[in-house]
């Protein structure tokens, strides 16, 4: 064998090999010494042929022929490195590198551009930059993208909505607090149009998002609601006549430009996806809450876009409600034949009558329309489109949300999303002060109350109010509240109702009146006849609804009840009240009418002492609403003939007319004012209700842990005979 080495260490080629080669080179090598490592690859050869193509090195890599450890013959130019998918070079320090899985951080479009080197133009940067799809322009942080407003000028223009600023159906990127029902504006996922995603009137929709437009049956739908008790004004100090009714609502609501939005795949934003990975299994509560502070609880999934017109339509009362609608199908209905309801809505004709200053009646006066605008109406629409805004194509607006899912889904290791899951528990449930063990919370050893007692789940106030169904009567008033025992925290175990009547609303709270508790009183049985109470479901899943109905009241009288609960700590929640005055006694107008008669009869002509005891006695018999009410037909028959006051005091004598006549003082000033009506006829009706009997009996003498749900009820619906004064200004048929 003959192996011969030059002084520049590179192997000859005209080497007569007879053993075997793999040995000879081994043993070459070992044998050999090299100043370097790059002599040693040099004696290979050159690693690439530079002198064609570039050497097959991509984009900017700059081709070396030399071998160099850690390279295959392209290197990036100085100053430059490898992008991450090894497609080119790019200068690092800007930032932006388009292969980095997250679009290199752009909400639209990542664009590449190959621009020479300052310093050696020779050599080239592949230099990336954010960009935007047609319709939209790039935002001022050179990543996001702005839906362009189109260009108007003139008066007929409309101010432009702040939301046309915004990236078309944004809310399904970012992230929703699901106990605040709010969109936050933490970016949870990031948009890219690779895709054509395209769908009429829109401009290029990100890739993910199906958009799916509703039927035209259920595009500029009018929906008007029945008329129901505002609630508002059920609670504390309650606007309720006799005369005219509850205060009543409608909501009129016209949706329009609806469509379904999905969101049919995902990618996360780059910073959210840093953030996420932060957290771990050993993350701390408040990092966790911190996380859910920025970015909510859940995102949305599905939504409903589009624009919606809503107006409630605020009645003072039952009776002017039932008579405008009556005018309006009386008035509609008789121009042009039975024309259709639809043709002209119940709010156009409301609108129309408030802006020509019609409602002078005093059954209709105070009728009050609020209305509310999300988006903007399309001019296709009629029933929401406005005079002088010309808005072909709006931008639709999230309108309702379907579907949301937990954040906390998001995340790929098992022990961390348990540990999100249990933070955002604590965030929805426990006030993050707590941890959510079951159905209650554990509160931290700081989350404590002036009471010294635990805090975390603060006991709510419920809110009394009068029953929307069963309008207070002469004798009696239905109270109703909405239980405020959440699935999980804190129990309440009871409710203290106190009822009292009130002579001059402004005096002092010394007494209290009576104290009832609806476990221990009402539930068991034990209290009076005349108080009931009841439990049944509510609207809302797992809502329950608490009633009470107090049967025993006296007529014409003001009387003030209280609410407040108890939770199974002992803790009380702040108190509640509704003031209402019951309704006037009844009045049987027909037997009034014949004791007037029957006393004119008496005082004509000339009266003995026995026809003058007759009267007497008569007239102080009756009630003094029933007197008051004689005195009112009395007048109006046979005041020719003298007027009732003079004629009693002239017939009976100064001082049995005097006792007479003062029994009618107690009456109130309205009451009096419902029986000078030119009519008063008495209505029965028939109201069903609920009793409920607890099976339980709670141990004497010591505190009820327990909550009012576990509770064993047994309710009835049984119906309960109210009776009622109507009244009139003429005799009804």
């Amino acid at each position: 064998v003959e192996l011969s080495i030059n002084p520049i260490a590179s192997c000859k080629t005209d080497v007569l090999v007879t053993e075997d080669p793999g040995e000879v080179r081994e043993e070459a090598i070992m044998s050999t010494y090299f100043e370097t490592v790059d002599d040693l690859l040099a004696s290979f050869g050159p690693v690439r042929d530079c002198s064609k193509d570039n050497g097959g090195c991509r984009k900017n890599f700059k081709c070396v022929s030399d071998r160099r450890m850690d390279s295959t013959g392209c290197m990036c130019p100085e100053g430059l490195r490898p992008m991450k998918d090894g497609s080119g070079c790019y200068d690092y320090s800007l930032g932006t590198d388009c292969t980095d899985g997250f679009n290199g951080g752009c909400e639209q479009l990542c664009l590449q551009q190959l621009v020479p080197l300052p310093d050696d133009p020779t050599s080239s940067n592949v230099l990336m930059f954010c960009g935007c799809v047609q319709e939209y322009k790039l935002a001022a942080d050179g990543r996001s993208c702005l839906l362009l407003a189109d260009h108007c000028e003139g008066p007929k223009c409309s101010k432009q909505d702040s939301r046309f600023n915004d990236t078309l159906f944004s809310e399904m990127l970012r992230g929703y607090n699901n106990k605040t029902q709010q969109v936050i504006q933490g970016q949870v996922f990031q948009m890219t149009f690779r895709d054509n995603n395209f769908i009429k009137d829109f401009p290029q929709l990100a890739d993910g998002l199906m958009v799916i437009p509703l039927p035209v049956e259920e595009q500029c739908r009018g929906v008007l609601s029945e008329p129901l008790p505002n609630l508002q004004l059920l609670s504390g100090d309650s606007q309720f006549s006799e005369a005219t009714g509850y205060p009543m609502m409608q909501q009129w609501r016209v949706r329009s430009n609806l469509y379904r939005v999905k969101l049919s795949a995902i990618t996360l934003s780059t910073v959210f996806s840093k953030v996420l990975k932060s957290l771990t299994a050993d993350s701390t509560r408040d990092e966790l809450l911190a996380f859910i502070q920025q970015y909510g609880s859940h995102y949305i999934s599905e939504a409903l876009y589009g624009s919606e017109l809503t107006c409630n339509i605020y009645f003072p009362s039952k009776k002017s409600q039932q008579q405008l609608w009556l005018q309006y199908q009386k008035e509609v209905t008789d121009q042009g034949g039975r024309r259709d309801l639809k043709a002209v809505p119940f709010i156009s004709y409301l609108s129309g009558l408030l802006k020509t200053q019609l409602l002078s009646d005093d059954l209709v006066a105070g009728v009050e329309i609020r209305c509310q605008e999300k988006g903007t109406c399309p001019a296709a629409c009629h029933l929401c489109r406005q005079a002088g805004r010309d808005t072909p194509s709006p931008t639709p607006v999230l309108l309702e949300v379907s579907r949301i899912v937990p954040l906390y889904s998001l995340v790929q290791d098992n022990v961390t999303k348990e540990a999100f899951k249990s933070a955002t528990m604590s965030s929805y449930w426990c006030a993050g002060k707590g941890d959510v063990i079951e159905n209650w919370c554990r509160c931290d050893l700081t989350a404590l109350g002036k009471d010294g007692l635990p805090n975390c789940s603060p006991l709510r106030r419920p809110v009394l109010r009068l029953a929307p169904h069963l309008e207070p009567s002469s004798t009696m008033v239905a109270l109703e509240w909405i239980d405020v025992e959440p699935l999980i925290g804190y129990k309440v175990s009871d409710y203290i109702i106190q009822h009292k009547r009130v002579e001059d609303p402004s005096e002092a709270e010394i007494y209290t009146g009576e104290v009832l508790s609806l476990m221990d009183d009402l539930f068991s049985g034990l209290g009076s006849s005349c108080v009931v109470a009841g439990r049944r479901s509510g609207e809302h899943p797992h809502s329950m609804i608490y009633s009470i109905i107090f049967k025993c009241l006296e007529p014409d009288s003001l009387y003030k009840f209280t609410l407040y609960a108890v939770d199974s700590r002992g803790s009380r929640s702040d108190a509640s009240f509704v003031t209402v005055r019951t309704s006037c006694p009844m009045v049987e107008d027909s037997k009034a009418e014949e004791i007037a008669d029957k006393v004119y009869n008496l005082y004509n002509g000339y009266t003995s002492g026995k026809e003058q005891q007759t009267a007497y006695n008569t007239l102080m018999e009756v009630s003094p609403p029933l007197l008051y009410r004689v005195q009112h037909h009395y007048n109006s028959h046979y005041e020719k003939f003298g007027d009732f006051v003079w004629r009693s005091e002239d017939e009976l004598g100064p001082r049995k007319a005097h006792l007479i006549l003062r029994r009618m003082d107690r009456i109130s000033l309205f009451c009096r004012s419902l029986l000078r009506s030119g009519f008063i006829q008495s209505r029965t009706e028939s109201v069903p209700y609920m009793l409920c009997r607890s099976d339980d009996t709670r141990p004497g003498g010591t505190l009820w842990h327990s909550s009012l749900h576990e509770t064993r009820l047994a309710c009835l619906e049984k119906v309960v005979t109210v009776q009622r004064n109507i009244y009139g200004k003429s005799k009804l048929r």
